[in-house]
């Protein structure tokens, strides 16, 4: 549960004056209750990069053909393993030059704009409340994903039973449990709905891959192709959301018992990773060669309706995703009411707004998805709007403040390598957010 509780902001820091010695280590002056192994954080890694987005890389992948999907998922991986990388190597030395364990990612990047050129000084704090906003509205547009996700996969079970309704009918459904879960206000007892959900989600997956592999499948030329460049904007968003969680990499670094085992070459970061990419390509390409241009935007609506097996994996992947709705809407809710309740203090106002913002965001993604019930254009969207943003761009920009202005290296090719970031991941969001938006529009 420290992942969610990072996320969320509730870590300690310590403060002191600013200073320039370079013997001083932020990792030895982290408070962290309980840090974790080299084998836990691996654990931790793995299991906070497969869900939702994993089961959608076979649709991303019938999108662009084979070839240019395991190139693509190794090119973009990579980049985005790259960039977080710099992110905490510039967080690093900020904690260094403010003399602090640990400093949150929007105070970081508040704190090398401010060190930055003269001309971004002035947007230090505007960018402390975009990366914010950037952080709520992804963990918002991962909740509204969910209940889309699991609304279509119950669905199917309940369509083939004879309990035919509407995709928005079984979403409403899903608005009073998700209320009650969400209005548990100790993180504490949210713990038991992240264990049953992992079990869920281990099981869910073994079954579905059971199904990806037991028939031979044929690869048809046509299977390597590239269906058209429109194509791969969407290919992108949705890597990067299956890829890509930026706020959970950052708290195994934080976490972990001996973070630069982290980070480096042969570090567990890099190496997780490139597990976690094999994992995607594996699955993303067999979903496409079993089910071929019929594959939709998550697996599990591929199985069988009429076989208990497949009935099973829709409902235990569905109900897994449930449970980890209340983890990720707590998220963003703390961020949010970390900065309400300064200025409402205690009292009985503050405890009915506490409970009309939990409500809030759960009826925000909820609506959304009633508004727009299609998974694989939202997908995609999230992933190319905020972790472009947030695994790429901020990172780009953040590492060209902190070495300003003379710390650039041979040539200034840190800053260089920052720029040619930020154009890459401009590039991402922009083009994957307009084909993004077409598909919902087609959809409504």
């Amino acid at each position: 549960m420290f992942v969610y509780e990072f996320m969320a902001g509730i870590v300690d820091q310590i403060t002191g004056a600013e200073s320039e010695d370079e013997s001083f280590d932020p990792h030895e002056h982290r408070v962290v209750e309980k840090p974790t192994s080299y084998a836990d954080t691996m654990i931790h890694l793995l299991k906070g990069s497969i869900g939702a987005g994993v089961l959608a890389m076979s649709d991303a992948v019938a999108r662009v053909g084979i070839i240019i999907a395991v190139i693509g998922v190794a090119l973009i991986g990579s980049f985005a393993t790259y960039c977080i990388h710099i992110l905490i190597a510039a967080q690093y030395e900020l904690c260094k030059r403010h003399r602090r364990g640990y400093i949150q990612y929007s105070e970081s990047m508040m704190l090398a704009l401010r060190g930055g050129p003269p001309c971004l000084r002035f947007s230090a704090k505007v960018y402390y409340y975009f990366v914010d906003t950037t952080l709520v509205l992804w963990q918002l547009g991962a909740c509204t994903i969910y209940c889309v996700f699991v609304a279509e996969n119950i669905k199917q079970v309940c369509d083939y039973y004879g309990k035919e309704l509407s995709l928005r009918l079984h979403i409403c459904y899903l608005l009073l449990p998700l209320t009650l879960m969400s209005l548990v206000k100790d993180l504490k007892l949210l713990t038991p709905f992240s264990s049953i959900s992992n079990i869920l989600t281990l099981l869910g997956f073994i079954l579905v891959f059971f199904y990806l592999i037991e028939d031979d499948v044929t690869l048809e030329e046509e299977k390597l192709e590239l269906k058209g460049f429109m194509e791969i904007p969407f290919f992108v968003g949705t890597t990067l959301f299956a890829l890509e969680a930026v706020g959970v990499m950052l708290a195994l670094e934080y976490n972990m018992e001996k973070p630069k085992r982290f980070v480096g070459l042969l570090g567990l970061f890099n190496i997780g990773m490139v597990i976690i990419m094999l994992l995607y390509i594996l699955m993303g390409v067999f979903g496409y060669l079993k089910y071929g241009d019929d594959i939709k935007a998550s697996l599990t609506l591929n199985l069988p309706h009429d076989q208990k097996k497949a009935q099973a994996a829709k409902v235990i992947i569905a109900f897994a995703i449930l449970l980890t709705f209340p983890l990720q809407n707590f998220v963003a809710y703390n961020m949010i009411w970390q900065k309400m309740k300064k200025s409402l203090g205690e009292g009985k106002k503050a405890h009915l707004v506490d409970y009309v913002l939990r409500i809030f965001l759960v009826i925000l993604p909820w609506v959304l998805a009633i508004a727009v019930p299609k998974l694989g254009p939202f997908i995609s969207l999230f992933g190319a709007l905020c972790l472009s943003l947030l695994a790429i761009v901020f990172p780009g920009i953040m590492d060209a403040c902190v070495w300003y202005p003379n710390k650039y290296g041979i040539c200034r090719y840190r800053l260089l390598r920052d720029v040619l970031i930020v154009i890459v991941g401009m590039a991402c969001l922009l083009s994957g957010c307009y084909t993004s938006l077409l598909e919902i529009a087609a959809a409504t």
